[in-house]
């Protein structure tokens, strides 16, 4: 028994119904990378800020360490986000939070002071806590939080905090 095969194509009822499979499956590809690339621009964003905040605090913590006098002679700070102190090299130097930057100022006056936080970080809370006990090192609590500037990842803010203790007795 001969079975012959006609040559035929694709009707066009097939041709639309592969064609419309095709779009649907594109449409939810096309979606899912969408979604992916948004994702790892935040997760990039944040890594960017959690990065940059802690590098701040290592560079104010490092200072910390060696200074004394902390908030002009044990009195109290101009306000919780500004930190005056005395350096190991005998310079005045000042933390302040101003307009969204972590800035370190060699004196008192913050204002003229040089960021040490990137311009893609926007920090909007930077206070420090002094305990100072006479018969102990004073200690310096740093509590700061942040976010990036980038508008689709600005709703994750990133908050960490540290405690520094002063290698001076009685500074």
């Amino acid at each position: 028994m001969t079975f012959f095969l006609k040559n035929r194509g694709f009707t066009l009822i097939e041709l639309i119904v592969a064609l419309g499979l095709f779009s649907i499956i594109m449409v939810i590809t096309t979606g899912g990378f969408v979604r992916f690339l948004k994702t790892e621009r935040q997760a990039s964003s944040f890594t960017f800020v959690n990065n940059n905040l802690g590098a701040a605090i290592e560079q104010m913590a490092k200072e910390i360490r060696t200074g004394k006098n902390f908030c002009a002679n044990g009195q109290s700070c101009q306000s919780p986000s500004v930190l005056s102190f005395v350096n190991s090299k005998g310079a005045a130097v000042t933390y302040c939070l101003e307009n969204g930057t972590v800035k370190r100022s060699a004196g008192q006056d913050c204002s003229s002071g040089q960021g040490i936080t990137g311009s893609k970080v926007s920090v909007g809370y930077l206070n420090f806590i002094v305990s100072n006990n006479g018969n102990y090192p004073p200690r310096i609590t740093i509590s700061i939080s942040a976010n990036p500037n980038n508008e689709s990842a600005s709703i994750y803010t990133a908050n960490l905090q540290t405690t520094v203790s002063s290698r001076q007795l009685g500074g």
